[in-house]
């Protein structure tokens, strides 16, 4: 199968009490799949994955599917979590479900061996019997991995593809050079006509939520050739990415998704902050000048 193109990494819209609120999170699922884009990202960092139980990953990863399960998109769940016996929990339920692909960050916080995070990925990948993504974010993962090692990790039985959330376009170019055969996705939005022309093949992010069609428009320009046109659009999505990052950016992208209509509220789970009244105005005027 082939996975290049362009996926919104979900969010998990809450109540007010912090509950999961599952009419939202069908209106989200539903306004992400008519976008255009190919498909959704599951239950990862964005979706406050890591602020939820184990059950109600599961439960998320189900709700999604229902939903989605209607469209023609394709649907990786991510499953990675500090733990790989909570990695395969989640790992066998995502392959109960109609997910084309799993995906898992690599542990964080305590330090693991390169040898420790291979079978980490292999007992995963043996848990959900299904295509993995690997998930490089060294940021925030704490594991700083070479371009020999993500390599190693790409050649893994059932790996299929690399979610790079690195700034190293030199380290893209060298992954896609060396794995020809692999997609390699860009993570970081802000770069991605960068990271296109260094052969990312496709990319995951958290901003597609609200400015999806850009998203396919950079990429539309960079494969016609026009970089003025790229360059124009890079920097359109990335004064929408600057007012996100000042908001905080998951709640930023809730605000922006509950003016637009498709959210009902923007709460976030403890400890992530309220959207400040100066960033409402400011996302706002966002939206009404027509940028998300």
């Amino acid at each position: 199968m082939d996975f290049s193109g362009f996926y919104a990494a979900t969010l998990t819209p809450f109540n007010k009490d912090e509950s999961i609120n599952y009419e939202d999170v069908q209106n989200l699922v539903k306004f992400n799949c008519d976008s255009g884009l190919k498909g959704l990202y599951v239950g990862g960092s964005t979706a406050e994955a890591f602020l939820c139980s184990t059950e109600e990953r599961i439960e998320l990863l189900k709700a999604t599917a229902e939903v989605a399960s209607t469209s023609q998109a394709t649907l990786i769940a991510h499953v990675g979590d500090i733990s790989t016996r909570k990695s395969e929990l989640l790992a066998r339920a995502a392959a109960d479900l109609p997910y084309d692909a799993i995906s898992a960050v690599t542990p964080f916080y305590y330090p693991v061996g390169f040898d420790q995070l291979k079978q980490h990925y292999s007992d995963i990948i043996q848990a959900a019997g299904k295509p993995m993504i690997v998930y490089n974010f060294p940021a925030f993962s704490g594991s700083s991995l070479s371009g020999a090692q993500i390599s190693e990790l790409l050649n893994l039985d059932g790996v299929v593809a690399l979610k790079q959330t690195s700034a190293d376009l030199y380290q893209m170019e060298q992954l896609t050079r060396r794995n020809p055969d692999k997609t390699v996705f860009n993570g970081f939005d802000e770069i991605l006509a960068s990271g296109l022309v260094a052969g990312a093949t496709g990319g995951i992010g958290s901003t597609y939520n609200i400015q999806a069609q850009r998203i396919l428009n950079i990429n539309a320009a960079i494969q016609a050739g026009d970089v003025a046109l790229a360059k124009k659009l890079q920097r359109e999505a990335n004064k929408v990415i600057d007012t996100l990052v000042d908001a905080g950016v998951i709640p930023g992208l809730k605000y922006v998704l509950k003016l637009k209509g498709v959210l009902s509220s923007e709460v976030c789970r403890r400890p992530f902050n309220a959207v400040s009244d100066d960033s409402k105005s400011q996302l706002a005027q966002l939206v009404e000048s027509g940028l998300c």
